[in-house]
């Protein structure tokens, strides 16, 4: 089988096929065929050894941690799942390659009312979302929250879930996605190339999440937030909350307390009875030149996720022989 990965740092071309083994699964877990996999800023901080001191790791390297797939091969006592079932998959690293072993807990059943497109892409950017609502901040029906930078990846399925969870959304970002916002639910917005959106909505959220790229909103959020309220940051950047000392902070990040299992439940009920999509900007071919293209495009911070994809015939599920009487 064929892997994506590098085997020293530098631009998107260290980008190279690697031929492997194909993984036999072990007892508790499935071997996917990968039909697609979806990019993350997380990759290319991989890739250029940003992250080589906080998580130092033996070349080749092969990140990827949204894939969607079709289950191949079962390990031992894996009774929840069977071979041609389209899944989903959050893991930690190795998303780029034709076949992954995959743990039970960290896959779950693709429904049709995501596309392969959003199942591809949806594992990181909808966990994370799950997780600021139900862990970070314990997000109430009927109460108000500011999502910014709500047309990236993590802010446009917060405003989904939001609005399944009956909270009033305030959504803000820059005014060219204006009806790209009132079409995913929010109940206001602001524009911040148009307006001064902290302005605009002086103090009055309850919960504001900061989704913004490196978290450069200019005070916005901290303006927005009630003085009593809670503020969560995507990016590691701490806000300056001098003026309001009672606001609760949390930073967005890795905890043991988190079920993948619980979250892809939620993802899939919030899909199968409100609607989620993920914003996917451009797909490109499951080649290793076709990953190099789509690194080079993740690095221009577009707007929606990058995502690799198999082709047609790979995806279009196997047909099984019909006896007819």
């Amino acid at each position: 089988m064929i892997r994506f990965g590098f085997n020293q740092f530098g631009d998107a071309h260290v980008f190279e096929a690697i031929t492997a083994d194909r993984p036999t699964p072990k007892p508790g877990q499935v071997l996917l065929q990968v039909l697609g996999f979806g990019m993350n800023p997380y990759d290319v901080t991989l890739r250029t050894g940003a992250q080589a001191e906080m998580r130092p790791m033996t070349f080749p390297i092969v990140p990827g941690t949204d894939v969607v797939g079709r289950v191949v091969e079962l390990g031992e006592g894996v009774t929840d799942f069977a071979e041609g079932d389209i899944v989903m998959n959050y893991r930690p690293i190795g998303g780029y390659s034709e076949y992954v072993v995959a743990s039970t807990s960290k896959i779950y059943k693709k429904p049709t009312a995501l596309s392969y497109l959003d199942a591809a892409t949806l594992p990181q950017v909808g966990i994370t979302a799950y997780n600021i609502l139900h862990y970070l901040l314990d997000a109430q029906a009927g109460e108000t929250i500011a999502i910014e930078g709500a047309a990236g990846g993590v802010g446009s399925v917060l405003v989904q879930l939001a609005k399944f969870m009956k909270l009033n959304v305030i959504a803000t970002a820059s005014s060219q996605h204006d009806t790209e916002l009132r079409q995913l639910g929010a109940d206001q917005i602001g524009a911040y190339d148009k307006e001064d959106v902290g302005a605009k909505f002086e103090n009055q959220a309850d919960y504001v999440v900061n989704a913004v790229h490196n978290g450069a909103d200019h005070g916005a959020g901290v303006a927005m937030v009630k003085p009593t309220g809670k503020y969560v940051s995507v990016a590691y950047q701490t806000p300056d909350l001098s003026t309001k000392p009672n606001v609760s902070f949390a930073q967005v990040g890795p905890s043991k307390d988190y079920s993948t299992h619980d979250a892809f439940a939620f993802l899939v009920d919030a899909a199968v009875k409100w609607g989620l999509t993920v914003r996917v900007a451009q797909s490109f071919p499951f080649t290793v030149e076709g990953v190099i293209s789509a690194q080079e495009a993740l690095e221009n911070h577009p707007d929606g996720k990058i995502v690799v994809m198999q082709d047609k015939h790979v995806i279009k599920p196997v047909r099984k022989d019909v006896n007819h009487l």
